[in-house]
């Protein structure tokens, strides 16, 4: 069975280059178009551009915390049916509870193992009707 072709688009919010570059690769591995950005305000900028099935969001940024970017995505009618999955150092419960009560959709705390990471995109894709079928309708 062939892969599908037309994968979802991923946005990845990190400042760290190195992870961004780990996580880019893993997902376009499974054929995701994977866009990048350092910071929340570069985030706001890029998703009316991109146009991304997902954003996968770290708390700690330069400039607006990935907190406050999910709370500000998830209450703008623009933006707010995309998922959001944190993926952050900050691994305390109540960590985790405050990313999922701005609007996060799932929480990973790093370090992450790649088949997981690649599982909860799938899995959060899945439950937002994020097929080849609907992703042509929406475009």
């Amino acid at each position: 069975m062939e892969k599908m072709t037309m994968k979802a688009k991923i946005l990845i919010v990190d400042d760290d280059p190195d992870l961004t570059n780990l996580v880019k690769t893993i997902l376009e591995a499974e054929d995701y178009m994977v866009y990048a950005a350092e910071s929340g305000e570069e985030a706001l900028g890029e998703v009316p551009k991109v146009r991304p099935d997902l954003i996968i969001l770290d708390i700690i940024l330069p400039g607006i915390d990935g907190y406050d970017t999910c709370k500000i995505l998830k209450t703008d009618d623009h933006t707010n049916f995309i998922p959001i999955i944190i993926l952050s150092i900050k691994c305390s419960v109540k960590d985790r509870v405050v990313g999922l009560n701005k609007g996060a959709d799932d929480y990973i705390t790093k370090p992450f193992d790649p088949d997981e990471l690649t599982a909860r995109v799938e899995a959060v894709l899945r439950g937002y009707g994020h097929s080849p079928i609907s992703r042509g309708k929406r475009n």
